[in-house]
């Protein structure tokens, strides 16, 4: 077998027909499960004959509930495949790459995608770094804060960029202001599919779209949370001058204004179809030391640098959850270091 070796931008295969497909079935699911709602309700309202009876009640929203989850289980997913198209290796047509990744957001509940890919590139800039990096105003509250509120913190961030963006034109920035137009369309885009197209096809917004839309800042809390939360605060590059190399067996990295190697997120060792489901985005760590590179190389090559570079390794999200629990955003070196793997000596 071939050792692997970590491409270079131009050397990457782009799985852009696993991309679409996981796409199309992701969206395909969640109408499926939209209609299996309105379904559900339909037949348990017929059989109870609109009973107010609690144990119908119960069991009624019970089904709802457990579809929303699922739904927002199959947002972050399209999410994450939208965050492909941030990183431009969503497909290699550069104009498709664009269209399909903004309508890919959209559907991420408005999520506008050229004001997400503003916050998200100035976030891998300034990765953990107090008063730069723009998750900081998502997550840096007490844990219960952030899980709650961080989702609804980070859709207001986006569309400040946007209506920023959106004054480009009164400037005549014109390319800024065209960004805030191109949003606008990929957010109608949205509410048509949503607001006219569900009820259109006869399936009723309290079933489907509501009740996904109350939980998705939950669900995206419970996967963003194993990103970033708790690790020390990270050395901007002027910092990094007067400091001493992080992993000194490099040669990669003698140079201290070098940072690659900080470790500022985590990796979340889950189950295949996890890995899958949510293309790979567990392994947050290696994604911001390579985020030029697909989503499918992120396991092999944490496989073959975990020796080389430091991770913070929590096994599951559930754990990682725990362990964040019970530190601050910004935490002491002593509260991450049990969970950091140093390099082999």
């Amino acid at each position: 077998m071939k050792e692997f070796t970590i491409p270079k931008p131009a050397e990457q295969v782009i799985p852009q027909a696993s991309n679409l497909f996981k796409a199309g079935l992701f969206v395909s699911l969640m109408f499926g499960s939209f209609y299996t709602a309105q379904i559900t309700a339909n037949q348990l309202d017929v059989y109870f004959s609109l009973s107010q009876n609690p144990v119908y009640l119960v069991l009624k929203w019970s089904v709802i509930i457990l579809l929303a989850i699922f739904n927002c289980m199959l947002l972050t997913g399209i999410g994450v495949v939208a965050h492909e198209g941030i990183h431009g290796i969503l497909v290699k047509n550069r104009f498709w790459n664009e269209l399909l990744g903004g309508l890919l957001s959209s559907l991420v509940m408005t999520l506008p995608f050229y004001a997400n890919r503003q916050f998200h590139l100035t976030h891998h800039r300034y990765t953990h770094q107090s008063g730069l990096d723009p998750e900081e105003a998502l997550h840096n509250h007490s844990f219960i804060v952030a899980f709650v509120f961080g989702g609804l913190i980070a859709l207001y961030q986006h569309y400040k960029i946007v209506a920023t963006n959106l004054s480009g034109f009164g400037s005549n920035n014109w390319k800024q202001g065209l960004r805030g137009l191109k949003d606008l369309g990929f957010i109608g885009f949205s509410l048509a599919f949503y607001l006219y197209l569900l009820p259109f096809l006869g399936m009723s917004l309290w079933y489907t779209f509501v009740p996904t839309l109350l939980f998705v800042p939950l669900v995206y809390s419970y996967r963003s949370l194993c990103d970033h939360y708790a690790f020390v605060p990270a050395l901007s590059p002027a910092e990094l001058k007067n400091s001493e190399p992080i992993v000194s067996t490099d040669e990669e990295i003698q140079d201290p204004t070098y940072n690659k190697y900080q470790v500022d997120s985590w990796v979340v060792l889950t189950n295949p179809l996890m890995n899958w489901w949510w293309s790979h985005i567990n392994y947050q760590q290696v994604h911001h030391r390579y985020p030029y590179l697909s989503h499918h190389y992120l396991p092999q090559i944490y496989e073959v640098t975990k020796h080389e570079q430091p991770y913070a390794v929590a096994k599951g999200y559930w754990r990682c959850l725990l362990y964040n629990s019970k530190l601050k955003y910004y935490s002491k070196p002593e509260e991450i270091e049990p969970f950091i793997i140093q390099p082999s000596a």
